[in-house]
Formats: C-alpha cells, structure tokens, sequence
C-alpha cells in the first residue's frame, strides 16, 4: 500500500463517525434470521434455496444520534426500476406531430420546468401560481408576448403576423364552473416562446392568486348549491363549513350581467351590514384566502343562477 493510500486509510477511520459503533452479533443474528423467515413466508413462490436468491445491500441508518450499519435483505425480483437524480417536474408524451404536456409536480422549482421544456426544444415559460385547491396542478391560462391568442373549441391559436400555430388543449380535469385544463399538446416544430400558467398549493398564509368554484372538488363548498338560496342560508352553510365571507358584492340587472356586456361585479361591492339576510345568493366566488368566499347577491332570485 503506498503511503498516500496509507494516509488516506487512517485519516478515513479517524473522522468515521460511526467507528466506535460495534453491533451485537447475537441481535443481528436474531435479526437476520427473522427477515430471512418472513421473506420465505411471503414469496412462497421460488423454489431454489434462499441463498440464492437474496442479495445483502449494506445501508446506514441513522438512529437516535448514532450511526449503525445493517444489512438490508431483498429479492432481486422484488427490486423494481431505479431512477437516480432529481424526479421530472412535467410529463411529456409524443403524439405524432405533437407532444402533450401535463404537470407532475406542482411544487417543483420553475427552473426544472425550463429545463425539461428546453430538453425537448420548446421555449416555454411555465408560470406557477398559488391557487385554490380545485385549480391545483391544472393548467389555467395560455398567452404570449407581443401576439395573439386566440382560443377555439379544441385549444388555442397563437398568431404571430400572417403565421399562426395551434396548441391543442388536454381534457380530464374536473374544475366545477371555473376553466382548467389538465394540459396541453404542443406542435414538436413550434419553437416561438409562449407561457402557460398552472396552479399550486399555496404556501402556509399565502394568499391565491387564483380562486376557483368554491362548491367543486376540494374547495369549502364541494357539493353545496349556494346559488338561489336566500343570504341567510348561505351563511349558516358556511358556518357549518366554518367558512367566512371576504366580501359582498351587488348583483347587476339581468339578463345584462350575464349575457356578456362586461359589468364588473366587483365594482359594485357592499358592506356585511347591508345585506339583509333575506335577500339571495346568486353566485358564490372564491374568496383570496383559505376558508373565505364572495358572495354575489341581490334582493331577488337570479333568473339564471350559477
């Protein structure tokens, strides 16, 4: 061994935290052979002796403070695929022409959302933003700087001059009445930049950037129809909930706020104390923090309620 070797050697056993450590030979023995007795028990299946078909993968564990080494018995039929290095933030899938793109983890840093977009030569900028629990991991929005987005029945159209591409949208996620989409399915040859937005848990106090239909799947109303039920009913609703309400607004005259004349409800907004509770729901919004919603109402039923 050549003195450098030699060197090495001794600084390693000096600085091994675990040196000192020493197993008992009966405890492992007794261990062992419990392990060995349970994998026999549950993989009846093999008819070769034990010893070959177990592999001894040494492991450290950490317990209470002190590090002790012991051997970790498994089948080698019973190890599936390994992956070593950080897991996919985004699932892609070829298509034919088009490569489909969904969300894997929500809560993932947006640099490895660039950098599996860019493995597959796309320049996508991919925006993640705190948003109630029904639009978490769901795509919410598609734009572009400087051109024109224009949405169809099946996805949307990014026009750029006298050329325009088609991103094809991905059903499957059940939002209630808000719009999301599950994902998207992008041309393998569009290579102009473009962004899309997801949502995420919001992070402990955070407020949403992003409030979806506050009756669907794992919001504070799931399952509740608030919409033509009087003020007072809805309030007790919430309190069962224990829910709040962040704000009140006016309903505007119908059928002109819901045929498409772009009144803004939310310019009309009115204090807790002037709304009676007899007058009625005729939509409930999500409220920006956890546990709250906005009420719409007015002192009549909605002719179309929502």
């Amino acid at each position: 061994m050549t003195d450098p070797l030699k060197q090495l050697t001794t600084t390693l056993k000096t600085h091994d935290p675990a040196g000192h450590v020493r197993a008992d030979p009966l405890v492992m023995s007794a261990t062992l052979q419990s392990v060995i007795a349970a994998s026999i028990r549950e993989s009846p299946k093999t008819t070769r002796s034990w010893q070959k078909w177990l592999t001894l993968i040494p492991v450290t564990a950490l317990l209470v403070g002190a590090a002790v080494f012991a051997p970790v018995i498994m089948h080698p039929e019973e190890i599936g695929p390994m992956t070593v290095g950080p897991a996919k933030a985004l699932a892609f899938t070829r298509n034919g022409d088009y490569i489909d793109v969904r969300i894997l983890d929500p809560d993932a840093d947006p640099e490895r959302y660039r950098q599996d977009f860019a493995a597959y030569g796309l320049s996508v900028d991919l925006k993640m933003k705190p948003a109630s629990p029904s639009l978490v991991g769901a795509l919410v929005s598609v734009s572009a700087r400087q051109r024109m987005v224009v949405f169809h029945g099946d996805g949307f159209e990014i026009k750029d001059g006298t050329n325009s591409r088609r991103i094809k949208k991905i059903e499957g996620t059940d939002c209630g009445r808000t719009w999301c989409l599950a994902g998207v399915s992008i041309p393998v040859d569009l290579h102009s930049p473009f962004e899309v937005t997801f949502g995420r848990a919001a992070l402990p106090g955070e407020r949403y950037e992003i409030t979806g239909d506050p009756t669907a799947r794992g919001e504070i109303l799931e399952g509740m129809k608030p919409a033509n039920k009087t003020v007072g009913e809805v309030r007790i609703m919430l309190q069962q909930r224990h829910a709040t309400v962040s704000r009140y607004y006016k309903a505007p005259p119908e059928p002109a706020g819901r045929g498409g004349s772009g009144l803004d409800v939310t310019e009309h907004p009115l204090q807790a104390e002037d709304v009676p509770d007899t007058w009625y729901v005729h939509e409930a919004l999500g409220g920006p923090e956890k546990g709250t919603v906005r009420l719409i109402v007015a002192p009549r039923p909605a002719a179309d309620p929502h």
